[in-house]
């Protein structure tokens, strides 16, 4: 028996239920006690298009998709079609037999098939052909009968669920799934070798990966945020909506991101502590804004969920290709902050250093995420708030006359001091008085086109760079210190080589990680410590160029050797694809 490690993927069409279905099973395993990692795999359209949710779960953490779903609720025969290849010997599906004919063209004697009328039995049972709908529930029922599940823990998430719709609707889904169960019971002999076993209830989160980000920026006092809705950064804008007034916190949905980004910039100007989230698309629009964050010295942070491109792309679907653009895209020179969390639990702790730094040093923050740590969920310990500290830097919030010119005049806003960071007032203070603008300046903030003084003011700015280093987030080492097969990544892929290193070493094959979470200024030193023995060096990265692995002689200032291990088909790298590359090189 396999128990306790399986991943169930739920088949069907977009706006057919599954994802809703798959959200009611993730919550189904929390609650059992076990740790859940879920993969959504859907279209850029609303209706039609096949989509599939896969929830992985375990008795111990896991950060990354498994090589392959165990079972598969085919909820057409679409979902089959697509993804009965991917199942392993001794797979399971379970197939809406309500045609009165098997699965059409699939041959697999290896894997165990339970067909059952999911569609027959909702129409005969629940009203008619509108209550196709709930064949997805009737799906869970059998699934709780093959697995062991008790099925009022299903009832329980269920019902938190679908209560805002009525009792009626909770009842009609309590009895789609009394009567997959039933069916189940009565008919189904139990073949495969797949059981779930309840633990204790761990106190842990199931959260969205955009969700984590906003409750972070929240708890590291963010006060306003303006977005335009783009995938995969829309949950930040949906779930700051819901909660950030009741902190006395504003949310704007903008007409566009120019405006966004634009008004966060005002917002900043005015002493609130701003974000605004985007993708690639969005984030096109925003580069003159960022620019003139760099050139007014106003702090900024973005969250740039990265997704398929170029264009519209994929929008729906992984990418790590905005790397070139995060830590280029400009007119002119300025400084900039670059973080990119691994894991949804460092998306929550890297959002609150974002907005602490974007304050210290007075310039843009960029969070680099992506689409799978966005939309996707998992298990994690409750956040640690007394880690969550507000330092606002040189923030000046009572009278300063004595902090005015000698010489008379207004503030100088843009002291040319050692650290790069000068003082900054909130506008309306007493002796506060300055210029704020795009165009280079004097220290009061005036225009001037004084070739020494620009010299001096683009030094100034440039300094926060160095100032700001021994505050940033370093890289972190995984793994064996002393081996010489090395791993180099950010984002998404951290989970992935986590679990690869661990099949490798099962394999007598030692690895390390060294694991990005600053991206600029790029921790050249530290890394090139880290990477100095290695005989080789596994670049893992979402994208078709391989942009990390290109990079990498330029930053380092140095040529080492690696290996470029990419993916950009959309879908998510697994830890098996990484180990066949490591052993490649082995």
């Amino acid at each position: 028996m396999i128990t306790n490690d399986l991943a169930v993927m739920i088949g069907g069409r977009a706006g057919d239920g599954s994802l809703v279905t798959g959200e009611i099973l993730a919550k189904v395993f929390r609650d059992m006690g076990l740790e859940v990692f879920t993969i959504r795999d859907f279209p850029s359209n609303i209706r039609g298009l096949p989509t599939s949710y896969t929830i992985r779960t375990k008795d111990r953490s896991i950060m990354a998709r498994k090589d392959h779903p165990d079972i598969l609720l085919a909820i057409d025969e679409e979902a089959l079609r697509l993804h009965g290849d991917e199942l392993p010997p001794d797979g399971v599906v379970i197939y809406d037999s309500s045609s009165g004919e098997g699965p059409p063209d699939f041959e697999r004697e290896d894997v165990h098939v339970y067909q059952v009328p999911l569609k027959s039995i909702t129409v005969d049972n629940l009203g008619g052909a509108r209550a196709e709908i709930f064949k997805n529930v009737v799906s869970l029922g059998v699934l709780a009968h093959l697995l062991s599940v008790d099925v009022a823990i299903i009832k329980e998430a269920i019902e938190k669920e679908f209560s805002r719709k009525g009792e009626e609707i909770v009842q009609k889904n309590f009895q789609a799934l009394d009567l997959g169960a039933q069916y189940a019971d009565e008919n189904l002999a139990k073949t495969d070798p797949y059981v779930l076993e309840r633990r204790d209830k761990q106190d842990s989160l199931l959260i969205l990966g955009d969700d984590a980000i906003a409750y972070g920026a929240l708890a590291a006092g963010l006060r306003f945020y303006a977005g335009y809705p783009i995938t995969p950064a829309t949950e930040i804008l949906e779930w700051l909506a819901a909660h950030m007034p009741e902190y006395n916190g504003v949310v704007v949905q903008a007409e566009d991101e120019i405006s966004a980004v634009t008004m966060c910039l005002g917002a900043s100007y005015a002493g609130l502590r701003s974000m605004t989230g985007t993708s690639g698309p969005g984030a096109d629009l925003m580069v003159e804004a960022i620019s003139m964050s760099g050139m007014a010295e106003l702090p900024l942070v973005i969250i740039h969920g990265q997704r398929g491109g170029p264009s519209t792309g994929l929008p729906t679907k992984v990418e790590q290709a905005d790397l070139k653009h995060v830590l280029f895209a400009s007119h002119g020179d300025f400084p900039r902050i670059v973080l990119a969390p691994g894991t949804i639990e460092e998306g929550f702790y890297l959002t609150a250093k974002a907005l602490n730094l974007a304050e210290r040093f007075q310039l843009p923050v960029i969070v680099l995420t992506d689409q799978a740590l966005c939309q996707n969920k998992q298990t994690i310990p409750p956040f640690d708030l007394s880690q969550i500290e507000v330092d606002r830097g040189k923030l000046l919030n009572d009278p300063i006359e004595a902090l005015q010119s000698p010489n008379g005049g207004n503030f100088h806003r843009y002291a040319l001091v050692e650290d790069g960071v000068s003082p900054r007032p909130i506008p309306s203070i007493p002796g506060g008085l300055h210029e704020a603008s795009s165009i280079e300046h004097d220290e009061m903030g005036y225009t001037t086109e004084d070739p020494e003084l620009r010299k001096a003011m683009m030094a100034k700015r440039m300094r926060k760079l160095e100032t700001a280093r021994p505050e940033l987030p370093g890289p972190v080492l995984h793994g064996d210190p002393s081996a010489d097969l090395v791993f180099l990544s950010f984002g998404y892929p951290t989970g992935a080589i986590w679990e690869a290193m661990e099949r490798l070493k099962e394999d007598g094959i030692p690895t390390k990680y060294v694991q990005l979470r600053t991206l600029w200024p790029f921790p050249a030193e530290e890394v090139g410590d880290l990477l100095a023995d290695a005989r080789e060096i596994l670049v893992v990265e979402h994208n078709y160029s391989g942009q990390l692995a290109a990079l990498l002689p330029t930053l380092l200032g140095k040529v080492l050797p690696t290996t470029s291990v990419t993916r950009y088909d959309g879908l998510l790298m697994t830890p098996g694809e990484i180990v066949a590359a490591a052993k490649e090189v082995a």
